[in-house]
């Protein structure tokens, strides 16, 4: 009887890289997805969680706030506050599979009984489980293999005393449908989820397949293993039929001995046990996950990620190297216009008001999803990064304001007439004239989030202002600027005058080989060397002016980018000095700003104001 295995794998809806709906309902379309094949999926219901919240609990909540004589202890929103609890999960999903990526691929025969089987399996699970309301199930038809996904909320219906007559509990709807707890080991939970197991194993025999259980032997083989199988067959087949007359039957017993001792290594690592794999970062899961299928490696879809035999880890790991994180366009744009939005935002809600503004579509809940416009799946902040998330945003409004206080107190105690003042001043109308939309967004540092101490112009004015409150003066940055530019021009004068000496050095070295170690000199050889006093006896010296030439142009080139930078930064300084001194650095960056607006490239290369 033919064997598949069975897998059914339980996940919490708080759990990171847990439940994922937009995953399940293709609003995020991953690496490993076939496009081409979403349409063959199967969607058997997808209801709003938040509906389905109001449909099993709108009357049991608002009999119980009815009841309650304290404002403080009514619920105005269940799914937020289940949420938010730690004894409760808002909903579960169960990922069910049966056979994995090799032995079940999606168009294998294989695969078209796996879809068949589970659905059999969904449209049963209900009818099973009265007390787990399935808000979303998706039968996945576009990946390696098929499986399916069914998320539910857990209930009980039984009144209690101090809470809802009905609502959210996993142990509780699991009691009532006659799952009890015994002992530590054998939990409602874990007699839910071997009862289930049963009904799997049941559907396979239904079709005449034997349930392989994990960790137990597998079918599946290597590609190596199929080979050495092959080879070891080809070599029985030559001791039956008569062997060439230039190998001996020593040899092939050799080979034999060999191909043996490399089937029972394979057969070890089909042996071998699970391991589990999951990633921070969705893209990596998906970009492994697709090299997988493709390098015919099996695997099983579980709650965090996915299981691969501890025998393929090596490979996995070489695999996952192989991974370079990189931003769609949508979601480089929208960390862009996040970054400048906070800047010009008062409260978190504002920032989300914006957005809208920008024709975002927002999406409120318990994270908070932008749709770009002409999109079609919505963008979960949180996924922008850890910088992105709602709290981080919030942060990053309160350390805004504080930066923006602190300028205002420094110009509030400063003298006037003062360089500290005027600076200050200059930051602070540097500020307004961002956030009304007039100036770029330059980060300093590329790889964290746009604020007020990430500007380069604003880092620049800093920087200005600890110059002067240590002495700095207007005069004293120009002789600065005047002392770096003489050494920046003497170190690239020398360099280019060794790079010439070095060219004459190899010539004369070169020369000198032809005439005098070769013996093949010409005219023009002998008279080049005789001008600059090279002879027999001393050409093979020049090999260590060539060295210490080439030693000391190593050096100036290592040490001339960090003087060029101490340059352009001094000179950059000084330009601003004097432009602060003016009172027009920053309406001279709003206007360079505005003429690159309003500057179009053409594909020739040229460009056309307006």
């Amino acid at each position: 009887m033919a064997a598949l295995s069975a897998s059914f794998t339980l996940a919490k809806s708080s759990a990171p890289n847990g439940a994922n709906l937009e995953h399940n309902n293709r609003e995020f379309i991953a690496d490993n997805v076939d496009v081409n094949r979403i349409k063959d999926n199967i969607y058997y219901i997808q209801q709003d969680v938040w509906e389905a919240y109001n449909e099993l609990f709108g009357a049991a909540l608002e009999e119980y706030n009815a009841k309650q004589t304290r404002s403080d202890r009514k619920i105005d929103d269940y799914y937020d506050h289940i949420s938010k609890s730690k004894r409760e999960e808002a909903f579960y999903e169960v990922i069910v599979q049966f056979g994995d990526s090799f032995n079940t691929p999606v168009d294998s025969a294989n695969g078209r009984l796996s879809k068949k089987m589970l659905d059999e399996y969904m449209r049963g699970f209900r009818e099973r489980n009265p007390n787990l309301h399935v808000f979303n199930a998706t039968l996945h038809l576009d990946e390696a293999s098929p499986h399916l996904h069914i998320d539910f909320i857990p209930f009980y219906t039984e009144e209690r005393k101090n809470s809802l007559s009905k609502g959210v509990s996993m142990r509780a709807a699991l009691d009532e449908q006659g799952f009890t707890n015994h002992y530590k080991k054998k939990n409602s939970l874990i007699e839910w989820e071997e009862s289930e197991f049963k009904v799997l194993e049941k559907i396979l025999n239904r079709h005449g397949i034997q349930r392989d259980i994990k960790n137990a032997e597998h079918t599946h083989q290597s590609v190596e293993g199929y080979k050495a199988l092959q080879d070891e067959k080809k070599i029985t087949a030559s001791q039956m039929w008569g062997a060439r007359e230039d190998d001996t039957v020593g040899q092939l017993q050799q080979e034999n001995t060999y191909l043996k001792v490399e089937k029972e290594k394979l057969t070890e690592q089909r042996h071998s046990p699970y391991k589990s794999f999951f990633y921070s970062v969705p893209e990596k899961q998906s970009f492994v996950q697709a090299k997988l299928v493709k390098h015919n490696i099996p695997f099983r879809e579980t709650e965090n990620g996915f299981e691969a035999q501890e025998c393929y880890v090596d490979r996995i790991r070489e695999l996952e190297r192989e991974f370079k994180p990189g931003k769609s366009p949508q979601r480089t744009q929208l960390q862009e216009n996040i970054d400048r939005i906070v800047m010009q935002s008062k409260s978190f809600d504002d920032v989300l008001e914006r957005l809208g503004k920008l024709g975002y579509e927002v999406k409120r809940g318990k994270y908070v999803a932008i749709k770009p416009e002409g999109a079609t799946n919505f963008i979960r902040i949180k996924s922008l990064g850890e910088d992105y998330s709602e709290q981080a945003i919030r942060n990053r409004l309160v350390s805004k304001q504080m930066y923006e206080r602190n300028v205002e107190s420094k110009i509030s105690s400063a003298n006037p007439d003062t360089l500290d003042h005027m600076i200050n001043k200059t930051i602070k109308h540097y500020t307004l004239v961002f956030t009304q939309g007039y100036l770029p967004l330059r980060k300093k540092n590329k790889k964290k989030p746009f604020e007020w101490t990430n500007d380069i112009e604003l880092d620049r004015l800093s920087e200005l202002n600890k110059k002067i409150n240590a002495g700095a003066t207007l005069a004293s940055l120009r002789g600065e600027f005047t002392r770096l530019e003489e050494i920046v021009a003497g170190k690239e004068t020398k360099l280019a005058a060794l790079k010439i000496e070095l060219d004459l050095f190899n010539d004369l070295y070169h020369k000198g080989v032809r005439c005098f170690g070769e013996g093949q000199a010409s005219e023009s050889d002998m008279a080049s060397l005789a001008d600059h006093k090279v002879n027999a006896e001393n050409y093979h010296r020049i090999t260590k002016l060539i060295t210490a030439n080439e030693s000391e142009i190593v050096e100036l080139n290592q040490s001339l980018p960090e003087e060029r930078r101490k340059l352009k930064d001094t000179s950059d300084t000084l330009t601003a000095f004097e432009k602060i001194a003016g009172g027009t650095l920053v309406q001279g960056l709003a206007d360079a700003e505005k003429q690159r607006r309003q500057t179009e490239y053409l594909r020739s290369g040229t460009k056309r104001a307006d």
